[in-house]
């Protein structure tokens, strides 16, 4: 499902007839592999922003997620946003690493990783360049299967993660939720719990005064049809609980605008619906209100997904991608919906855009 790691329960069910046999979880994936030193290769530019472009300024690292057509073989890799210095990060660690993230300050990224089929996800956080790598959490089969998705929180103490808890059986984990990391102490403290039951939560996002988080629900963890999806806001604490976007929308992949006024997120998120689907990205107050729509692909145009505010709040990077599922590109578009110009499109695969803050 899509070229992020796929974590939901559709990936589970005949993979766990193994793992309770023989103490294996065979996990599903569509991720991306990386891991410690950041040995830059001396590649030439994948692609070149126009000069028009809406980050065509900015000089910090642009991450994001890649792999082969087939979706097992994964890196995190950093780039400037005009193409060059393009490297794979933490390639000392064994697995795969997906979905990065930067603190708000610039200084420290974070991915998730699975070492091996027969371990749970991980958090790892590195230096800006993805050197210096290390774990920040221990998720262990059977009680924890997975800790993955981070997102800093604004003064980067802390991590929000997905997370999926045992007991295991042949459906799946018992429980999904919304927990956060202490990156110092390690202690992780759930603030969404819920049987699996009622759906899988994903990529939370802070708000910028580090009070609420805001994620989205695949309410069907089915094996035999995707969605609905919705997205949610809750409070650091797990008060406050409240659904943003009606489930017919099939909303999700929500990140929050830097001063906190608005949440952009796409429709028909990749992770869920891989293969098609009217994807357009839209802004909306943390209310409720105000939502306005930014692209009108169509639904037989490419999709808009997977949102990123630029740190200054000035544009949005996402994944472009077609109808048919591949290639998928890194776009840019200014926060009015005009300027829509590619970033990198020389490969066939990136995916999970992050502009590293200053």
């Amino acid at each position: 499902m899509g070229m992020s790691r796929v974590r939901n329960l559709k990936a589970w069910a005949a993979p766990l007839v193994v793992g309770l046999l023989g103490t294996l979880v065979v996990l599903a994936l569509s991720a991306c592999g990386g891991g410690g030193s950041a040995q830059e290769q001396a590649k030439g530019p994948k692609s070149s922003a126009p000069k028009d472009s809406p980050i065509a300024s900015e000089s910090g690292w642009l991450a994001y997620q890649t792999g082969q057509a087939d979706f097992m073989t994964d890196e995190v890799h950093l780039v400037r946003v005009d193409g060059s210095r393009d490297h794979v990060i933490a390639s000392n660690l064994p697995g795969r690493q997906g979905h990065p993230d930067f603190s708000r300050d610039g200084s420290q990224l974070a991915f998730d990783q699975l070492t091996s089929e027969e371990s749970s996800d991980q958090i790892y956080m590195a230096n800006a360049d993805g050197s210096a790598a290390k774990r920040v959490s221990h998720c262990k089969l059977p009680h924890c299967a997975q800790y993955w998705e981070p997102a800093f929180s604004p003064n980067g103490t802390h991590l929000a993660i997905a997370t999926a808890a045992g007991p295991l059986s042949e459906s799946g984990p018992a429980r999904f939720g919304i927990a956060i990391v202490d990156v110092h102490s390690e202690e992780v403290t759930q603030v969404v719990d819920h049987k699996s039951t009622e759906g899988q939560d994903h990529f939370a996002r802070w708000s910028p005064d580090g009070k609420r988080l805001v994620f989205w629900r695949d309410k069907t963890p089915s094996d035999t049809q995707s969605g609905p999806t919705a997205v949610f806001i809750v409070n650091v604490d797990g008060s406050g609980l409240r659904q943003l976007t009606p489930w017919k929308m099939l909303a999700g992949d929500p990140d929050w605008f830097p001063n906190g006024d608005h949440i952009v997120f796409s429709t028909h998120p990749l992770l869920e619906f891989d293969a098609s689907g009217r994807s357009e990205l839209y802004t909306v107050r943390p209310d409720g209100s105000g939502m306005k729509r930014l692209t009108s692909y169509g639904k037989d145009g490419p999709r808009a997904t997977q949102p990123r505010w630029t740190p200054d709040g000035k544009a949005i990077l996402y994944t472009q991608v077609t109808q048919s599922g591949l290639p998928r590109h890194i776009w840019v578009i200014d926060r009015k919906g005009r300027e829509d110009v590619p970033v990198l499109t020389k490969e066939t695969i990136y995916t999970h855009p992050v502009l590293q803050g200053r």
